[in-house]
């Protein structure tokens, strides 16, 4: 009889333990922050070593400014999103100092890695971090319908920021290279321009009336003629010779003017 108590208490006992572990295993695992080491002080005491943290936000910094730096004018912003490490980091000493280690290859937007070195003084500690790298553009676009060969003015043309997934897109970010040229073919608005666009404005168009000059030493003719094609300055037309109804070669050299070599 006496055994009896001695079997319900180590019952008990068991019970209690089994119990305690399945909580423990069912519980969530919690992040812990790593604690700076501990040093020897001259005076042989031990003390917790100085600390400093690199937060998510430093970051993302580190890495927007860099990014700046390396797309230069082809972006206008760098948008970083930080997906790992999600919590700081413990790092030896005070504050650091953050600079991305280049990459051998350039890449562009979309989910990167990066190597962060944070630098105290000699002491210097790399973080990999995972971020989603977003690039945005002021891309200049047509704020109103514009028919081919129409010369564009300030008031034809707006910017809008648009995300781009190359660092060398094919669109036109600076207004002064649109303004003065015509459009190559029709343009809606709101649509993105390229360079493909846009060109020179013509000096000539097919069927119109010019002066044709001819120069030779001190010598110089004047005629009038029809053009057989359009043409910007620089470029090389046919013209038809009001006169003699020949045609003749000539070079664009200004608005209603051409000249022939003889």
């Amino acid at each position: 009889m006496s055994r009896i108590p001695i079997v319900l208490i180590i019952g008990a006992l068991l019970a209690v333990t089994t119990a305690t572990v399945g909580t423990s295993a069912d519980a969530h695992p919690t992040s812990m922050k790593t604690k700076p080491p501990m040093r020897e002080t001259s005076e042989g005491r031990m003390e917790r070593a100085k600390a400093s943290e690199v937060t998510p936000d430093l970051l993302r910094k580190a890495i927007q400014t860099y990014l700046q730096g390396e797309w230069g004018q082809k972006v206008k912003t760098a948008q970083v999103t930080i997906m790992e490490p999600a919590d700081p980091v413990v790092v030896t000493g005070g504050p650091s100092e953050l600079h991305v280690i280049p990459s051998p290859t350039e890449d562009g937007p979309g989910r990167r890695m990066f190597r962060v070195a944070a630098t105290n003084g000699k002491s210097q500690k790399t973080i990999q971090v995972v971020a989603e790298v977003t690039a945005m553009i002021d891309a200049v676009v047509p704020n109103r319908f514009l028919k081919a060969d129409e010369l564009i003015d300030v008031g034809d043309i707006k910017t809008v920021q648009m995300r781009v997934h190359q660092v060398n897109h094919p669109f036109m970010t600076q207004e002064s290279e649109v303004i003065g040229m015509s459009a190559a073919r029709p343009l809606p608005p709101d649509v993105p321009l390229r360079h493909a666009f846009v060109r020179l404005p013509l000096a000539v168009k097919k069927g119109d009336r010019v002066l044709i000059e001819a120069q030779r030493g001190g010598l110089s003719i004047r005629t009038y003629g029809i053009t057989k094609s359009s043409g910007q300055v620089g470029q090389t037309i046919t013209v038809s010779n009001l006169d003699s109804g020949r045609e003749l070669t000539a070079k664009v050299v200004g608005p209603s003017l051409v000249q022939v070599e003889f």
